[in-house]
């Protein structure tokens, strides 16, 4: 169809990979993207309470009696509770089906997160089974606690983290796939890391906000970063070592030799650092539940 230019073809997914197939069909073509969006709040409150409405007439009677939403009184939380959920239809059928089972929206709302929250943590950070993950706990840590501060934070800003110097790209697209995040771009080159879903922002705040967690993993994050120090330590010193053995000491090597020994110096105080702050979050960790 679309190589005979009969006609235009679109595909609608939610796979975030799907160039990838779809190249290997029509490795020639280029694909035109067009990301949907969530609705507006003012559709999302219109969808919940439609919902909430549905099948509501005395068929028998014919006679149109007050719906559900007309006898509620607390259907005005909506306002101030759907921003925390955003317009994922999904989640919004859940809040829906939530409020028409008896609960209150700020509520439900309230249930919805935590429910996010607890899949979240399960599924990216302390989940038993690591085996099939691209990434590592401590780069889905860095991103929850990053993301409960800012909506948005740049794509390369998290490349240059310690955390994601190795392989940090293969994990990112892992975690976009896996939907814990949404990657956006502008002609094509990643820019920024938004929440995979709209519910997410506050189940990261309600994560971050876990001193017990947060210490946990930032202390998980720490010992990441002193065993990457070390290591460059270990590097600089072999080649220092290298150049000792030498059985003249060529005037040209001096700014070398310069160089890693203030490369040494760097990764030390780093170290320090560390160590310094692994020892405070010890502290919380043996004093707090």
């Amino acid at each position: 169809m679309t190589t005979s230019n009969i006609a235009h073809v679109v595909f609608l997914t939610h796979d975030v990979s799907f160039s990838k197939s779809l190249s290997k069909a029509l490795p020639d073509r280029v694909f035109r993207q067009i990301s949907l969006s969530d609705t507006s709040l003012e559709v999302a409150k219109r969808f919940v309470i439609n919902h909430i409405d549905f099948e509501t007439e005395d068929a028998e009677a014919g006679i149109k009696q007050l719906t559900p939403s007309q006898r509620r009184k607390d259907l005005g939380e909506l306002d101030s509770v759907l921003p925390a959920l955003g317009g994922r239809l999904t989640d919004l059928e859940f809040l829906a089906r939530r409020i028409k089972a008896g609960e209150t929206p700020r509520k439900a709302v309230r249930e919805i997160v935590e429910q996010s929250a607890s899949e979240i943590l399960k599924m990216f950070v302390l989940g038993q089974d690591d085996s099939g993950r691209q990434w590592t706990p401590q780069q889905a840590w860095l991103l929850i606690k990053q993301l409960a501060k800012d909506e948005s934070i740049r794509y390369n800003e998290i490349l240059l983290s310690d955390t994601y110097k190795s392989g940090g790209e293969k994990a990112l697209a892992a975690l976009e796939q896996a939907e814990l995040i949404a990657i956006q771009s502008y002609n094509g080159r990643p820019y920024a890391i938004k929440p995979g879903r709209p519910v997410y922002q506050p189940a990261f705040e309600k994560l971050s906000e876990d001193k017990v967690l947060r210490s946990r993993m930032d202390l998980a994050v720490l010992a990441e970063g002193i065993k990457a120090e070390t290591q460059s330590i270990d590097k600089y010193e072999q080649e220092l070592h290298l150049l000792g053995e030498l059985p003249k000491q060529p005037a040209e090597l001096t700014s070398r030799v310069n160089y890693l020994l203030a490369k040494i110096m760097a990764s030390q105080a780093k170290v320090e650092v560390y160590e310094k702050q692994s020892g405070e979050l010890k502290k919380i960790l043996t004093t707090e539940y």
